[in-house]
């Protein structure tokens, strides 16, 4: 293959500079457009990924920011509370295609488009653009030290551009300093993680019948949590017949949902069954707080189960307890109603007759069909 000459002014370079030139790795070839854009001053993002029978990617493309128009569901949305945020994306075509060959056992550039129909930054504006953009390890780390010494994350910023020589020099925007430190509270760090297992393990001291359960990821996190003592169990026991499952959204403080499961005594009073702090509402998370909530009540399971109407958590239902009852909470019906049907009276009519069918149905299981 005739080689490329990539040896010019990187303003300069064009489609016959590139189509031909190899390089080692799908990652080096994503480095070079990322040099390249930053020079030039764009900013750049993932676009097409195809990959062989056996899963292995074969085809990478990447392309301006600006590339593309945004859906018109995202502009014209009738129920949007904020403004929606300004337009980049006006269908610049400027993109770099690479793909693997069996032969040569390298990538290959396949497609280079320089010409954007947009100004370039200017070299004050480069560092703000997102795709170059990035927060050090070493960065990450100060950040995490001086936060815990009791340093306001306005201080660690200007200390930062302080200690670099000017925000062109940190390589990020306050606001990306200020995301790292939410994100690393949204999370549980080793600390929390340890001490709250380490409290778990003492309460079977307590209670012989307390349970729980964890999963942890690949880097030992603490992801999903479940428990529930000896009372709950009980509890369950006998008034197992009808569980809530709901979750209460991020009020933690390591912003995880919580999930609480309950039900009724014989005297109408709230009684808890267990408890999960999971990492996300996915089907999968919501089957595994199930399987374990089955685990802690030796598989017995409710007669009826009442949710939020979640997908991933009627999934999980389904999937787990097919013979189940399932029906949606009545609250959180009327809570939909009342923000997307705006008739007036139609919400009081609504919950009269929610009351009206609820009382029917008790005077029945309790006199009969003939009372």
């Amino acid at each position: 293959m005739e080689s490329a000459n990539i040896g010019k002014d990187p303003s300069d370079l064009l489609e016959e500079d590139m189509v031909g030139v190899e390089f080692k790795s799908v990652e080096e070839a994503e480095s070079f457009y990322h040099i390249y854009s930053k020079i030039i001053g764009f900013s750049v993002r993932k676009n097409q990924c195809r990959k062989n029978q056996a899963g292995i990617v074969t085809t990478r493309s990447w392309c301006c920011s600006n590339e593309g128009f945004r859906r018109t569901k995202y502009i014209k949305n009738p129920n949007r509370v904020r403004e929606p945020r300004s337009e980049i994306r006006i269908g610049c075509r400027a993109m770099f295609r690479v793909c693997y060959s069996k032969i040569t056992k390298l990538w290959v550039v396949k497609e280079f488009r320089a010409n954007h129909n947009h100004c370039m930054a200017t070299d004050m504006q480069k560092h703000f653009l997102r795709s170059h953009r990035k927060i050090s390890a070493a960065e990450l780390e100060q950040e995490k030290l001086l936060k815990k010494a009791g340093m306001k994350t306005s201080e660690i910023c200007n200390l930062f551009v302080h200690q670099n020589g000017g925000w062109d020099k940190v390589g990020c925007t306050k606001k990306d300093l200020y995301n790292s430190l939410a994100a690393r509270r949204r999370g549980v760090d080793d600390l929390d993680a340890n001490t709250t297992l380490t409290f778990l393990q003492s309460k079977l001291d307590i209670d012989p019948e307390f349970f729980y359960a964890y999963m942890v990821d690949e880097e030992s996190r603490l992801t999903h949590l479940f428990w529930a003592d000896g009372a709950s169990r009980f509890d369950y026991e006998l008034f197992g017949d009808s569980l809530a499952f709901d979750s209460t959204y991020k009020i933690n403080r390591c912003q995880m949902p919580l999930v609480v499961l309950v039900g009724s005594n014989n005297h109408g009073m709230t009684c808890v069954f267990g408890f999960a702090l999971i990492q996300n509402e996915t089907a999968e998370t919501y089957t595994w707080v199930l399987q374990k909530f089955l685990e802690c009540m030796k598989d017995k399971l409710p007669e009826t189960i009442l949710t939020d109407g979640c997908r991933s958590m009627n999934k999980a239902i389904e999937d787990l307890m097919p013979s189940v009852v399932h029906r949606t909470c009545s609250w959180h019906i009327l809570n939909n109603v009342i923000k997307h049907v705006h008739e007036k009276g139609f919400v009081g009519d609504l919950r009269n007759l929610i009351k009206r069918y609820i009382s029917n149905l008790l005077v029945t299981l309790i006199y009969g069909a003939s009372g």
